[in-house]
């Protein structure tokens, strides 16, 4: 009797589940911070969790990128997220920073998708380069207000290149 239960069951989620609408991949990429000393905060990072300096912008540093690995050789050639540790104006204290970064397979697809879910565009997709490579950037906001940053990289990139 379970068994006959079971079959119809799964026969609905398999319709349900074609009956959605079709989704780019989606995967989580990096969080980024604020700080109000970049350098003090990563420090902190690494202490408290391990993560290694992998690339910096700005003398002194307006952001530090970091990632999980034995040694900074290990975190660079690492797929893991990333922490951007980035440095925050003293007239945005208040303005929180703080966001997801999703790595998207199509980042108009997930645009839309977002927008129907919910989603406002903060700033529409534009293409910059980073570390010599184009990837495509969009800035979302969630319907409570959440800052979410989609990027589309080359699909023969496994991560940013830093």
């Amino acid at each position: 009797t379970s068994v006959r239960r079971t079959i119809p069951t799964l026969l609905l989620m398999a319709v349900a589940t074609c009956a959605m609408p079709a989704q780019a991949q989606v995967t989580v990429m990096a969080v980024r911070l604020g700080a109000s000393d970049a350098a003090r905060l990563a420090t902190f990072y690494e202490a408290a969790f391990g993560l290694k300096e992998i690339d910096r912008v700005g003398s002194p540093a307006t952001e530090i990128i970091m990632r999980y690995g034995a040694t900074v050789a290990e975190a660079k050639a690492g797929t893991s997220p990333e922490f951007l540790v980035q440095k925050r104006e003293a007239t945005a204290a208040r303005d929180p920073m703080h966001h997801a970064i999703l790595r998207v397979s199509d980042i108009g697809a997930s645009v839309a998708a977002a927008k129907a879910a919910g989603a406002t565009v903060e700033r529409d997709v534009v293409t910059v380069a980073i570390g010599g490579t184009p990837i495509k950037i969009a800035m979302l906001v969630d319907p409570d207000g959440n800052a979410l940053e989609l990027m589309e990289l080359p699909t023969t990139l496994t991560h940013l290149p830093h």
